[in-house]
This record gives structure tokens, C-alpha cells and sequence, in this order.
């Protein structure tokens, strides 16, 4: 499978989206959001739990049906696994899933890159379109969303992960 690759330099450090095809990555994406989800947002174990059950869905459907299924992407520095984005098949449309990015790579367009690696892919496959699913209060994740030329289209109040909060859709339509 072929590796798609965007750098950026930033001082000493090197940024580096790849494949999430390493033994590990998934492992350490589930952890991310599980440490980071709960340190800013005071949201308990059952998100780690939410993430890895749908990341492992989405590894077990890629084996039994193929890169059909979408794919998934890490963003390093330095070696280290500090964001994450997929973008699968659902609905008759992409759906944007797991982006997150540690506080070491916030500021410096791995975001964006994120995004655009993920939407470029959307293309590519022929989605007329994407949507994803969020939390009010992620405003950095919001305003790339938006930038990326989303618009929310629900918002319905919820408790899960131990927080009381609004769960979101946005839409986005090719075009």
C-alpha cells in the first residue's frame, strides 16, 4: 500500500502524516484519545472505550472488505504518534472520524494537513460529500471544520463519557 506523506518543518522537529498501517498505531491513537479526551475535557474511561470499539470495527471491516472500508492516518513528530484522523465509507458519504491532535502539535497546520490528507481522500473515492460527528466545545476542531467548508446541521443535548454535553453533525456536500 502506498504511503501518502506531508511534512512540515517546525524548528527541530519534523511532522510527518503517514498510513495508520504500523503494528501499534491503532493502539496508541485509542490512547491518545483516552488520556486526552480525559485531561481537557473531564470525560472518563468509556471514551477510550468508544474510540477503540469503533477503531477496531473499522480494522476488522478493512480486513474482510477491503480499503473499500476507508482509511485511517497518523500524524508524528519525531517518531511519536500525536494525531489521528480516519475517513470512512458510511451512509453513501464519508465520514470524518478520530481527529485529534496532541498539545505539541497544536498551531502548527498538522490540523489542517489532518484534514486536507483526509478530504483529498473523500475526493478521490467520489463521496458527494462528508459528514462527522462531534461534541460542543471542541472550538479548534470546529473552526478547521468550518474552514474545511462544513456546516452544522444538528445539535441534539446528550450524556455520555461522563459529561453532559451537546452532540453535533456537520455536512459538508462536493461540489
Amino acid at each position: 500500500m502506498r504511503a501518502q506523506r506531508a511534512r512540515a518543518e517546525s524548528g527541530d522537529h519534523t511532522m510527518n502524516i503517514r498510513l495508520a498501517t504500523r503494528p501499534g498505531d491503532l493502539g496508541e491513537v485509542i490512547a491518545l484519545h483516552g488520556r486526552l479526551y480525559a485531561e481537557e475535557y473531564a470525560m472518563d474511561q468509556s471514551m477510550e472505550a468508544y474510540c477503540g470499539e469503533g477503531i477496531s470495527r473499522f480494522v476488522l471491516d478493512r480486513m474482510e472488505h477491503g480499503e473499500q472500508v476507508g482509511e485511517m492516518w497518523v500524524a508524528e513528530d519525531d517518531g511519536r504518534i500525536l494525531g489521528s484522523i480516519a475517513m470512512l465509507a458510511e451512509e453513501g458519504m464519508g465520514r470524518l472520524r478520530w481527529l485529534l491532535l496532541h498539545p505539541d502539535l497544536r498551531g502548527r497546520g498538522a490540523g489542517r494537513k489532518l484534514v486536507d490528507t483526509s478530504m483529498d481522500y473523500a475526493r478521490r473515492r467520489g463521496f458527494p460529500g462528508v459528514f462527522l460527528t462531534t461534541i460542543s466545545g471542541l472550538d479548534a476542531a470546529h473552526h478547521l471544520y468550518r474552514q474545511a467548508g462544513f456546516e452544522l446541521t444538528e445539535t441534539v443535548p446528550v450524556h455520555k463519557w461522563g459529561i453532559q454535553t451537546q452532540e453535533q453533525r456537520f455536512d459538508m456536500k462536493f461540489g
